[in-house]
């Protein structure tokens, strides 16, 4: 009896040592995919009252920094700790391993891009469920269950869309092209290609005839985006009349390449965001007009919405971002 005794004695402390060495090897596999995705796990948590993570597709891009600035000074005045992080060309991470890593991690709230990945909105849905509320940003997933979106609703955006392409449409437009960076099976489900299709056919002239197309250029990098513009400058008979680009880097790609194939003139580019590059082409009238969205309010209504969802028990389902359009006559 005495055997057996020790011999169970001695299964449980086997046991218990592989349970800790399963354990010990979790954590070092936490902290190298922490590591490797540059994210910092060292801070102090007493030093803060909640921990938000936003995920976004381009963390270093001008448009992201901008609004991360904006939400990182409203975090700070609400001691909570906020990091950037996103896919890059640094890390083979897309935004759903990041999701995982921030449930894992038990963060107070997230704030995610949504362009419709496969499998975001279920860890959107699993976010919430264990306790962490999400909030979309620029693009929303209306069948998730995130507490708010802050944004730009894509009404609104193909509605200032179609009066600026519909200012550039002249006797001489037969193409515009609208460039999407989005998870749809039909172009035609997009309300942005929607609006801007409507306005531009509207105000063509009698008996002219106009082809709204547009392409998703949705990709794994920044790449891969400029390989597609310099496809469609280089297209047989010629780039589009009317170019309609939707966000910072197709915006910045579309502008180079037209510069390379020496097409100044040729194609009208409706631009997005007021990076340096992206005004200073305004300024020479080589892009006739670009989106604007605030980035100060983008930034300060994410912070705000997961605030108040976390201090209240509620918060808007909505937070409407401004937008305005920049041209050589209102650049300065």
């Amino acid at each position: 009896m005495g055997k057996k005794k020790r011999s169970n004695q001695l299964l449980l402390l086997v046991g218990a040592g592989i349970l800790i060495i399963l354990y010990m090897v979790y954590i070092s596999y936490y902290h190298s995919i922490m590591e490797q995705a540059g994210i910092k796990d060292d801070e102090p948590a007493g030093s803060y009252k909640y921990q938000f993570d936003m995920i976004v597709d381009r963390p270093n891009s001008a448009f992201w920094q901008a609004a991360y600035g904006s939400a990182l000074n409203t975090a700070e005045d609400n001691e909570i700790l906020l990091e950037i992080k996103g896919p890059d060309w640094e890390t083979e991470y897309d935004k759903n391993d990041f999701m995982n890593m921030s449930i894992a991690a038990q963060v107070n709230g997230i704030i995610v891009e949504y362009n419709g990945e496969a499998g975001l909105e279920e860890k959107i849905n699993e976010a919430v469920e264990n306790g962490i509320p999400v909030v979309t940003v620029m693009s929303d997933a209306p069948k998730s269950q995130r507490q708010s979106f802050v944004g730009v609703s894509d009404y609104q955006m193909g509605t200032e869309y179609g009066r600026q392409v519909a200012s550039l449409v002249d006797g001489n437009t037969r193409e515009i092209l609208v460039l999407i960076k989005r998870n749809l099976d039909d172009m035609n489900q997009s309300m942005i290609y929607t609006q801007i299709n409507n306005a531009a056919l509207k105000k063509a002239g009698q008996g002219q005839r106009i082809e709204v197309k547009g392409r998703n250029l949705l990709s794994g990098g920044l790449f891969d985006t400029e390989e597609a513009i310099r496809d469609i400058f280089q297209q047989e008979g010629g780039p589009p009349d009317i170019l309609v680009c939707m966000d910072e880097e197709t915006t910045e790609s579309a502008y180079q390449a037209m510069i390379d194939f020496n097409m100044a003139g040729d194609v009208k580019i409706i631009g997005y965001y007021t990076s340096k590059n992206i005004i200073g082409a305004v300024k020479k009238e080589l892009i006739p007009v670009t989106c604007n969205v605030d980035t100060s309010q983008l930034g300060i209504y994410s912070v705000q919405a997961l605030s108040e969802y976390l201090e209240e028990g509620r918060a808007s389902s909505y937070y409407r971002v401004d937008v305005n359009f920049v041209t050589k006559d209102n650049v300065e």
